[in-house]
């Protein structure tokens, strides 16, 4: 059982729900000192006031009102019942995911990555708000119910004068066959270039950009994928080409418009990436971009496309396929086992620690070098990483890596390779100058949100698991003996590390900086003392 209290000390308002026997609990003395995984609450969730009614509550906008009323700091009222208004909607969004999960079919290993793309239903693992997607004005809201049109999105076609946007990479070339297949007729004039968008964008974009034209709109020609707004293009367009577009809606945690410093910087990375990262390691090359040319970027990064090129064929040619590794975490239908469990036969704990090893094996080995070498912080959480599988042994046999805007890179380091990235704007966040804040964030991604939640969804986490990754870490950074990477082992293995706060970072309203609080570092779960660990208790 867990016991929430008021933390300003009244004993008599409190809130009570149940726990999973497997869950892994860090407490002191009954409290509660450690990281908390939602899946481990079971219902009812009761409450009791300080008039002494207890009652059971089932509505998570309620809970998340009283969480509020709680905190030691107090939060305007807006701020309160904004965050009260994303939770309902994560509410009633994943409750629409799980009647579009029971219509889907069972996948294997030959399913194609936009089937796969689409399997993920429960969204992020561990945000509160991981079913939000709530349009910004002017946009028109978006209900439960056009879930399954923002899976199947209607794409608009601008017509702007080059001058007012900016162009990375071969854009025109590589954009000009997916055109002549939709049948969108080219520009008018040499001097304006042909823009794609999602339709439902249009009114977030035409009063920035006035000399715009809409040319064209095409239904059913693509899909969406894990982001929403990447899309993959249906078999009968005939085009290998990813294109991520703008959309001005707030999933999870922030808007999910492209700014022109991603804009910029996919493409140069991408190039350098190609030279940088091991052989098993691919990329899905962002090839080319384009994005608003305004000094202000607020209003830019509502119209911004970046051409992604997937090695999907690549994969084909070897007999291997490409998964979303949070595909991997999902459960088709009325089925208890992960598609791990299921594909892969791991139907006993000593079947998922051996697959478990080899698994971070490559993974470490692959993902963990550019960091030591070459100061490069992938964002290596489960969407980002696909894996590669070969469908004859079902081995793993490498990964692949995409969407850069969130990757951090240590500039002094990476500048010794000598690899010029173009033209950055000024203010990228994705370059830093304290190695540490690259540390960080590749073990926020990798570790805490990549493995913890392969081992949580694995049933490892409180059965062996823990103990695979560390000797799988050490192997990679320790046995080397190379200095820079028993750095960045000493610092994944602090006793406490930061966790994102995310509900306070919503009431704080931050997006791009980090509110976080120091907690018992995950990667060293079995290995604290016993005294400091429960699986089952009042707490």
């Amino acid at each position: 059982m867990l016991c929430l209290r008021d933390p300003a000390g009244n004993e008599e308002s409190w809130m009570k729900c149940g726990l999973r026997n497997s869950a892994y609990v860090e407490n002191n003395g009954g409290e509660i000192t450690g990281f908390l995984r939602a899946d481990d609450l079971l219902p009812p969730v009761l409450t009791q006031t300080v008039e002494g009614e207890i009652s059971e509550e089932l509505d998570p906008g309620a809970i998340c009102h009283i969480i509020c009323l709680w905190q030691r700091e107090h939060f305007a009222n807006a701020a309160v019942e904004t965050l009260v208004k994303e939770v309902r909607n994560s509410t009633d969004n994943q409750a629409k995911w799980l009647e579009i999960a029971s219509n889907q079919p069972t996948l294997h290993l030959k399913s194609p990555l936009c089937d796969w793309e689409q399997s993920v239903v429960l969204g992020h693992p561990t945000h509160p708000l991981h079913r939000a997607c709530l349009a910004q004005p002017p946009l028109k809201p978006i209900t439960p119910d056009e879930i399954p049109e923002l899976l199947e999105p209607e794409l608009s076609f601008l017509s702007l004068p080059r001058s007012e946007m900016k162009t990375f990479g071969p854009y025109t070339s590589l954009l000009k066959p997916i055109l002549e297949q939709l049948g969108i007729s080219s520009p008018e004039s040499p001097d304006r270039v042909v823009v794609p968008c999602f339709t439902r964008q249009l009114p977030s974009i035409l009063p920035l950009f006035p000399d715009a034209r809409h040319i064209g709109a095409v239904r059913r020609c693509c899909r969406a994928q894990i982001s929403m707004r990447t899309i993959s293009f249906l078999p009968d367009v005939g085009s290998p080409l990813h294109l991520k577009l703008s959309l001005n809606c707030q999933i999870t945690s922030g808007p999910r418009t492209i700014t022109p410093w991603t804009a910029a910087l996919s493409p140069a990375l991408s190039t350098a990436l190609r030279t940088l990262l091991p052989q098993d390691l691919w990329i899905f090359e962002d090839a080319a971009s384009i994005t608003g040319g305004q000094d202000d970027f607020d209003k830019a990064r509502h119209l911004t496309c970046i051409i992604r090129k997937s090695p999907e064929m690549q994969a084909e040619e070897l007999g291997e396929t490409i998964i979303p590794v949070a595909g991997l975490f999902q459960k088709p239908y009325k089925d208890n086992r992960t598609y791990m469990e299921i594909m892969f036969g791991l139907d006993d704990p000593q079947k998922k620690q051996t697959w478990l090893r080899k698994y971070l094996a490559k993974l470490f080995s692959l993902l963990l070098p550019p960091l030591v070498r070459y100061g490069i912080g992938l964002e290596a959480h489960a969407q980002n990483i696909c894996v590669r599988i070969n469908t004859t042994s079902k081995e793993v046999t490498g990964f692949a890596v995409r969407d850069f805007g969130g990757a951090r890179i240590h500039r002094p380091t990476f500048f010794r390779t000598r690899i010029e990235l173009g033209t950055i704007p000024p203010g990228a966040s994705a370059f830093v100058e304290d190695m540490h804040k690259v540390w960080h964030k590749v073990y926020h991604a990798l570790i805490q949100m990549h493995v913890g939640h392969l081992l949580y969804m694995l049933g490892l986490e409180s059965h062996g698991g823990w103990p695979i990754v560390r000797e799988e870490l050490e192997r990679v950074l320790v046995s080397s003996c190379d200095p820079d990477a028993k750095a960045v082992h000493e610092a994944f293995m602090n006793k406490t590390m930061a966790f994102k706060c995310f509900m306070e970072m919503r009431l704080r309203n931050i997006y791009r900086d980090y509110y976080e609080r120091e907690l018992p570092n995950v990667l060293l779960r079995d290995m604290q003392s016993e005294d400091n660990r429960t699986s089952k208790a009042e707490v």
